[in-house]
């Protein structure tokens, strides 16, 4: 992969309550994490963690303390998933490759965050190298590196309720996205930006971040209301399952309100799912 870029490593869903997040995703059928907090930062987070990426939901915990643009966000543009992350092998030869090409990303930063087990905390360690935003036009990334990965993947935590087995990408809604094709391309790799009409697939890894107008959501997602939003934002994210008629069952019986496709594919709303809808699918 370009750039030691080797697939979307997590989403950042923005919260306006955690815990209330946390409640409402658990009754979606996912197995979360303990709690974590970001060390010298004043946010939270749970996690729903996958074999190769995971969802980060993402709050305040503390107010008034740093929160990296979090509380900010959430005023102005909602709940929802604010921020892809990338991820990475190696942060430092990602950040040399990058600025090699001209994508100005910034040196690498440290993080850590304390996670609440049962027998103790324990300190999950990234390296992360930050994206401005002409290099990713339209979403807000960073890369990460995970320095510690045997803390975050504990058997238990990878199996949910509702089936799902992978993040298998986003969709992002934009005014026009075949003007973003070459600059995906730039920072992925020749060949991971594919046009189809008016979207563009940017593929990264197993992963893709699909690219859509208000018009195509409607037309792709035709089982959902969709209500106007300021573009960009990120829509909806896409889970595979290896039954999506158990995940429907499932989602049934705990009263979660969810709709069906022609092909099976099973819908979550986005006002269920603190403001990004949920697709869950058998396909890769």
């Amino acid at each position: 992969m370009a750039h030691h870029i080797i697939g979307l490593d997590h989403t950042v869903l923005a919260a306006s309550d955690l815990e209330a997040a946390r409640e409402t995703y658990r009754k979606l059928g996912f197995t979360l994490t303990p709690r974590g907090r970001h060390i010298g930062w004043a946010t939270g987070n749970y996690c729903i963690m996958f074999p190769r990426n995971y969802l980060e939901l993402l709050g305040i915990a503390e107010p008034g303390g740093f929160t990296a643009g979090l509380e900010e966000a959430i005023k102005d543009r909602g709940e929802g998933v604010h921020k892809l992350v990338l991820g990475t092998d190696d942060a430092e030869a990602a950040r040399k490759s990058l600025a090699g090409d001209q994508l100005s990303p910034s040196e690498v930063q440290s993080l850590k965050r304390a996670l609440e087990l049962p027998e103790g905390t324990v300190m999950p360690a990234f390296s992360l190298v930050h994206l401005p935003p002409e290099t990713t036009p339209q979403t807000s990334m960073f890369l990460c590196q995970h320095l510690t990965p045997e803390l975050l993947r504990r058997p238990e935590w990878l199996v949910h309720p509702n089936g799902a087995e992978h993040l298998a990408g986003v969709v992002v809604v934009t005014d026009d996205p075949p003007a973003l094709e070459l600059t995906y391309e730039r920072l992925l790799g020749a060949g991971s930006a594919v046009r189809t009409d008016r979207m563009i697939a940017a593929r990264i890894g197993g992963e893709t971040i699909l690219f859509v107008t208000p018009d195509d959501l409607a037309t792709l997602f035709p089982d959902l209301d969709h209500a106007p939003r300021p573009t960009p934002y990120v829509a909806g994210m896409r889970f595979r399952v290896h039954n999506p008629e158990a995940a429907a069952a499932y989602f049934k019986a705990a009263g979660v309100t969810h709709e069906r496709s022609l092909d099976g594919t099973v819908l979550v709303p986005a006002e269920a799912a603190h403001g990004c809808f949920l697709e869950f699918s058998a396909r890769a």
